[in-house]
């Protein structure tokens, strides 16, 4: 039995020059705007039960289409048919009102998520105690932290018991602590035989719960199929790309690099300012090796101060996101001002697939991170019939009978 079903929607925008001409158009009955499409002519179904992710880049129409599915816009045209009780994770905290406590929020936003007084009496507890809001839930919103603000809207809004639950990127919210908690209560709805909608840059997270996978691209569907084939392909499409709209990407998702946020004197460790930068990183031999040569990082870093000791380290990842291998500069002298070092691996021990190399500059300490950059995917390719990421120093030994 299908859960959400969906045929021919689309959903076209006005978009106007000036705000007046909406008017204008209306009394003159004169086209002044400019239609964009942001979903064109989708068909595809969800069964009960299923978790289907939903990934592509910005612009692509993923929230257009889940804003749709929850009730909160309309298509143009199309056929939705959707069975079952609906709870959506969209804008969180977006219902909120910043003069109103925590506790009277918990009812004001229950409200407009559709539920019921009654059952927000019943998990008023149960929100306060998964948002960790402790005695802060009697004070102002405004008083509250952005951390606490979205935790409590994650805590309402996945109170209740849905049969669809409709997810935009709720799950990055807080602090890894809750980050962890979040992504666990959606586990268990969807171990309890919940419909899923999940919507991630995150492609752990798409990997982790999703059954089945659907690449939008301009509003239709590019690509549908099992998780892992699909994240592999789009993510070596992202790498593929340079042009401004990657760059966007990356700093939508918190992928870019320290010399971006330097710019607006931020640092992903939180310090006034980053001083350490990674210029380059490439490997040796590029594009692709073959099992068993040798391979090496190159890495190439500028420090603006060269009086901040650091330390660097290479780790190695598949494009799905599995880590391989971290490896770091502890036991060499910490470095100071410009550097190129390079990374030698002898006989590298990979088997086939397409694999990461990132390169990360550290503190003194080792604690946290002033820039991290990646090199170009460098692929292996298949030699043999036998399994696996990596080829393990081994030896048969036959005895004699």
């Amino acid at each position: 039995m299908n859960a959400i079903s969906i045929k021919n929607l689309t959903k076209i925008y006005k978009l106007y020059d000036k705000p007046v001409n909406r008017l204008k158009e209306l009394i003159f009955k004169k086209t002044l705007h400019t239609p964009f499409t942001a979903l064109d002519d989708l068909t595809f179904s969800v069964e009960k039960g299923e978790t289907l992710g939903i990934i592509g880049e910005n612009g692509a129409g993923k929230s257009t289409l889940l804003k749709i599915l929850a009730g909160t816009l309309y298509p143009s045209w199309g056929e939705i048919k959707v069975n079952g009780r609906v709870s959506a994770l969209l804008e969180l905290g977006s219902g909120f009102h910043p003069e109103f406590s925590g506790l009277d929020n918990i009812y004001f936003y229950g409200s407009l998520l559709g539920i019921e007084k009654g059952l927000l009496e019943e998990k008023k507890k149960e929100i306060i105690e998964f948002s960790e809001i402790g005695d802060f839930i009697h004070y102002p919103l405004k008083t509250y932290s952005s951390g606490m603000y979205v935790r409590l809207a994650f805590s309402v809004a996945t109170a209740i018991d849905p049969d669809i639950l409709i997810v935009d990127e709720a799950l990055s919210v807080g602090d890894l602590h809750f980050q962890k908690k979040s992504t666990d209560r959606i586990l268990d709805m969807k171990e309890g035989g919940k419909t899923i909608l999940f919507c991630s840059h995150e492609m752990y997270h798409i990997a982790r719960l999703c059954d089945r996978v659907i690449w939008l691209k301009n509003g239709r569907i590019f690509r549908e199929g099992k998780p892992l084939e699909l994240i592999q392909e789009y993510e070596t499409y992202q790498l593929g790309k340079n042009n401004p709209e990657q760059t966007a990407a990356e700093e939508s998702t918190g992928d870019s690099g320290a010399a971006a946020l330097a710019e607006e004197g931020f640092s992903p460790a939180g310090t006034e300012r980053p001083v350490i930068f990674i210029k380059s990183v490439t490997t040796t031999p590029t594009g692709e090796v073959l099992p068993g040569s040798d391979l090496y990082v190159n890495i190439e870093t500028h420090a603006t101060d060269s009086n901040t000791p650091y330390g660097i380290a290479v780790k190695i990842r598949t494009v799905t996101g599995l880590d391989i291998l971290g490896i770091g500069t502890d036991k060499l002298p910490r470095f100071y001002g410009d550097r190129k070092v390079r990374l030698f691996f002898p006989r590298i021990p990979l088997k086939s697939g397409t694999f990461i190399f990132e390169a990360f500059v550290f503190d003194a300490e080792g604690v946290y991170w002033y820039d991290r950059k990646e090199a170009p995917p460098v692929k292996v390719p298949r030699q043999s019939i036998e399994i696996g990421i990596v080829d393990l120093p081994h030896e048969w030994i036959v005895e004699d009978q």
